[in-house]
């Protein structure tokens, strides 16, 4: 009758490298950086100008410099005029977002095209 071998097997190995390969797998799924994908299709500023009416009530994404404030309403909501591909486009940031907005910023946002060409903001990040 033969003695066991003590020690490490070929098994040990085996199991202790794929657990340490899933552990690995694992914390990087679950610390990677959460990305806030933007819903929206592309926004076209020169399209903006030539005519807005066929953008009406559609989600755009677009991405642009705070030139100016221009408003400020009684309900907390903020109208900017942002440089969008260098035109200057009135968007509307509703009270409900509370970022931080200061001329200069770049920003992606999330937004909505009003009847009246008015682009309302959805959601936002800096660039």
């Amino acid at each position: 009758m033969s003695r066991r071998r003590s020690g490490l097997q070929p098994a040990h190995i085996i199991g202790a490298t794929a657990f340490l390969a899933l552990a690995g797998v694992g914390f990087w799924y679950f610390t990677k950086p959460k990305a806030d994908k933007l819903n929206g299709t592309p926004f076209m500023a020169d399209q903006y100008q030539t005519s807005y009416i066929g953008m009406r009530g559609n989600v755009y994404v677009a991405t642009g410099t705070i030139d100016k404030q221009l408003r400020f309403g009684p309900d907390g909501s903020r109208l900017f005029s942002v440089k969008m591909s260098g035109i200057p486009l009135p968007v509307l940031v509703p009270s409900s977002i509370t970022e931080n907005i200061q001329v200069g910023q770049e920003f992606q946002m999330s937004v909505l095209m009003e009847k009246d060409g008015l682009l309302r903001v959805q959601s936002l990040r800096k660039s």
